[in-house]
C-alpha cells in the first residue's frame, strides 16, 4: 500500500485533467487519521506490468518495492501480496527460494 500526500495528489490530478474531488472520489481511501492511498489493488493505474502514469507517479511508487529500506520483515505482508503482479518482487522471491534451497511442502 502507497501512501500519498497532497501534494502528490494534486500533480497527478493535474497531470490527468481531473480536480482533485473526483480524483479523490475515483483514485483515493482515505484512513481515520487521513492518510491517503490508493483505493485498489492493483493500482488503477498499473496496465500490464507497466505503470500509465509512470513519470507522475507517487515517492511510494518510485521506491517499491522498497527491499532496500531497513526493516522488510515488517513489510512482508505486502511483499507477498504483489508477489504475482510485480517483476522484481517475483524475480527476487524466486531467486531467494534457490539461494535459501527452499523445498516445497509435501503436507
Amino acid at each position: 500500500m502507497v501512501n500519498i500526500d497532497e501534494q502528490e495528489a494534486t500533480h497527478l490530478a493535474n497531470h490527468l485533467g481531473k480536480t482533485r474531488d473526483a480524483f479523490d472520489t475515483e483514485y483515493i481511501s482515505k484512513g481515520e487519521s487521513g492518510r491517503m492511498v490508493i483505493n485498489a489493488i492493483p493500482c488503477h493505474f498499473l496496465v500490464g506490468n507497466s505503470c500509465s502514469v509512470y513519470e507522475h507517479r507517487f515517492a511510494g511508487c518510485k521506491e517499491f518495492p522498497a527491499f532496500d529500506i531497513p526493516q522488510l520483515k515488517k513489510r512482508l505482508f505486502t511483499t507477498y501480496m504483489h508477489y504475482d503482479r510485480c517483476p522484481i518482487i517475483f524475480n527476487v522471491m524466486e531467486h531467494l527460494k534457490l539461494t535459501l534451497q527452499f523445498k516445497k511442502s509435501t503436507i
